[in-house]
């Protein structure tokens, strides 16, 4: 119904933002990741979902289309619901939450409150086929990805998941010819540095 909403930011709390465009606040609630570029007093813009429930019409916004592609793809997940999706993405950054579903860790998911063991699996399994490379990469700008090889793309990766660059071009460079993609090429090296 709404793809974003653009005007000025009225107030802010811990998991919404008030956003009055055209003459009307809407309450948009987001996740601390969005939060951290939204300012009261200032313009934004945030990619929305509108949530419809027989008790609660809710709109989530966030502040690029990928955090709100990831906010829907969690939703789908059984068990999962629009609170607990946001408190994914307020406690992990979508590169960190990408590599930790593709590497099957459990753990970094269960650091996030309300996710148990079994949410945490049921996570893992409905999203590993859905996370493509660029999510891990994350950060990196979208038009300096298309130049990179795949190896470029594997250590950027990495290193945007907080690997030492040193520690990542080692480990990158001794799988760089058993993967065909860069997902392989991140997955052997992880393995490599006993992720």
């Amino acid at each position: 119904m709404y793809d974003y909403i653009k005007g000025d930011v009225v107030s802010t709390d811990k998991d919404l933002a008030v956003v009055e465009a055209g003459g009307i606040g809407y309450r948009i609630y987001t996740t601390s990741q969005s939060l951290a570029y939204i300012k009261a007093g200032q313009t934004a813009k945030l990619y929305c979902h509108f949530v419809v429930r027989e008790d609660a019409h809710t709109l989530y916004g966030f502040y690029t289309c990928e955090e709100r592609e990831m906010f829907v793809r969690l939703t789908g997940v059984s068990g999962i619901g629009p609170k607990a999706a946001l408190a994914v993405l307020s406690a992990m950054k979508i590169s960190e939450l990408a590599a930790a579903i593709i590497t099957s860790d459990e753990t970094a998911l269960q650091k996030v409150p309300g996710i148990g063991k079994k949410t945490a699996q049921r996570i893992i399994i409905d999203l590993a086929e859905k996370i493509s490379s660029s999510e891990i990469v994350g950060d990196a700008d979208a038009g300096e990805r298309g130049s990179m090889g795949i190896e470029a793309e594997a250590l950027a990766a990495l290193v945007a998941l907080g690997y030492n660059r040193a520690e990542a071009t080692r480990a990158v460079s001794s799988v760089k010819n058993l993967g065909d993609t860069t997902e392989e090429l991140i997955l052997m090296a992880l393995k490599r540095m006993g992720a």
